[in-house]
């Protein structure tokens, strides 16, 4: 198998123009073209990367022209150096001039996106609703359009591969049942050969989910707990799907007249 390595960003949106997205994978490649100038220290680049699909931007590099290290550390570069600068609008230093305009190009999607969620091989998933953005003496801060509700629920559906780039780098999603939309989520190594058996499989996951203003899940936010969705498991064993019950009435109770539509004493 030939080693990878992959710098991914969800935007999250309904609406987020396409030229945003194409302008996206284009600041992405300057910004890891940039610092693998500092990391590497060669010039012109010697590593081709290549973008995979939206709305997860995907760029990949097999090993070629530089180590499998090197490019490890140019992505954790490339993500940590957006989250630092998304917050105080200054950059590594490993950050020339040409990462610094791309990454603040990026942050500019804020401007249509909800949030930017990044992450690479060995950089956990961090999610972006605001950035400030320092350029000619002075800061700009771009909040998220509409940011979204984060909860910590669950999600029953089937699951199903997306994607997998490498050897600790993956992505997958689970069919909602209730609302039938694809909640993602990403993983690592560690979790390939649990996640494996389960594909195509009724799972229920719990974590914390970003929704989106409708109420409807979007994506967890790390990497959920999931397990089997076995035909007798009882209602009250998802997190989130139980209302609050007035005067300490019984879960059993509750459904028993949900069903029987009785109203409550």
């Amino acid at each position: 198998m030939v080693d990878t390595s992959t710098f991914r960003m969800t935007v999250d949106g309904d609406s987020v123009p396409t030229e945003d997205v194409i302008s996206a994978w284009r600041n992405i490649m300057q910004l890891l073209t940039a610092i693998e100038r500092a990391v590497v220290g060669k010039n012109p680049s010697a590593v081709q990367w290549r973008a995979e699909h939206d709305p997860l931007v995907e760029i990949t590099a097999s090993v070629n022209g530089v180590s499998k290290e090197q490019l490890d550390e140019i992505i954790v570069l490339a993500a940590d150096g957006l989250v630092t600068g998304s917050k105080s609008g200054r950059y590594p230093a490993e950050f020339g001039t040409d990462a610094i305009q791309a990454a603040r190009n990026i942050l500019r999607l804020l401007q249509h996106a909800e949030s930017l969620t990044v992450s690479a091989d060995n950089y956990d998933a961090q999610v972006i609703d605001t950035a400030y953005i320092e350029e000619d003496a002075s800061i700009e801060s771009i909040t998220g359009q509409k940011p979204r509700r984060r909860a910590y629920s669950s999600v029953e559906g089937v699951l199903r591969m997306l994607s997998s780039s490498g050897k600790q780098g993956y992505t997958a999603s689970i069919k909602d049942r209730i609302t039938d939309a694809s909640v993602k989520f990403t993983f690592t190594q560690e979790h390939l050969e649990t996640i494996k058996g389960l594909f195509d499989k009724n799972v229920a996951a719990e974590g914390m989910i970003a929704f989106k203003e409708s109420g409807v899940p979007h994506h967890f936010i790390g990497t959920p707990v999931i397990r089997e969705r076995m035909r007798n498991m009882l209602l009250r064993s998802f997190v989130g799907v139980l209302p609050a019950l007035p005067d300490g009435e019984m879960a059993e109770d509750f459904l028993e007249r949900l069903n029987d539509g009785t109203a409550p004493a």
